[in-house]
């Protein structure tokens, strides 16, 4: 059971952006590991996590010098973080208000050190963290957080690239399906046309034609404005 005070008021929406995202349970991703490494040695933490929150779990999608894949919400750290626009540090978690019941915090090892950052869409949506975590107490000046800020900026940019491929290739895809169906229409009017003009019927096939001529043009002005969306997707894609 997730404490109230740990979902956010826009959870419904929120897990709905999630979704949206269809980021969850998909593979070790190259990407996301450099950024996770990347933050790791730039901040000098021995643990760095890209994680998403979902409805009961808090799932990483990628995780440097932690071999975890997931843990629950509650009580997971990044759970707190999301309820937040900006920075959620806590220097020494033995000696924060905010974490001091947190099992995490209280087992030998435990996390001393967090600071995590929302990764927010662009509609404002809190999927996640951007964090980086130690066992012992850090310090992490401003100059710091802003360079978490950057890691977190990065993650999402690589998201949102991600999400309108996927829309873009979505709308490509049901182009050519419509564009088929036309197809379909300009073959069946040719084929009226023939058989009308083997009946000696000229008007019907002239009609006949120009139906196909406007299918086929229809078809034709459709691809043309789907082409530069299609040389973007494949862009992404390579």
């Amino acid at each position: 059971m997730i404490r109230a005070e740990l979902i956010p008021p826009n959870e419904p929406a929120r897990i709905a952006a999630v979704h949206r995202y269809d980021i969850l349970d998909t593979p070790t991703d190259g990407t996301f590991d450099r950024i996770t490494r990347l933050a790791s040695t730039l901040l000098d933490m021995p643990v760095a996590i890209v994680s998403i929150v979902d409805t009961d779990r808090i799932w990483f999608k990628s995780h440097h010098g932690l071999d975890a894949q997931q843990i629950d919400r509650d009580p997971g750290l990044c759970a707190s973080a999301i309820l937040g626009t900006g920075a959620w540090v806590i220097e020494d978690a033995e000696f924060d208000p905010r974490t001091l019941a947190n099992p995490l915090v209280a087992s030998e090892n435990g996390v001393r050190f967090y600071a995590g950052v929302p990764l927010t869409t662009q509609d404002g949506f809190n999927l996640g963290t951007m964090c980086v975590l130690d066992t012992k107490p850090r310090e992490f000046p401003e100059d710091r957080v802003s360079l978490l800020q950057d890691l977190a900026a990065i993650v999402m940019d690589e998201m949102e690239l991600r999400l309108a491929a996927r829309t873009a290739l979505a709308t490509i895809e049901e182009r050519a399906r419509q564009a088929t169906e036309m197809n379909d229409d300009v073959v069946q009017s040719l084929a009226v046309a023939k058989l009308a003009l083997d009946l000696g019927n000229a008007e019907e096939a002239g009609q006949s034609i120009s139906s196909a001529l406007v299918a086929s043009r229809r078809i034709l002005d459709e691809l043309a404005q789907d082409l530069p969306t299609l040389r973007r997707t494949a862009a992404v894609r390579i």
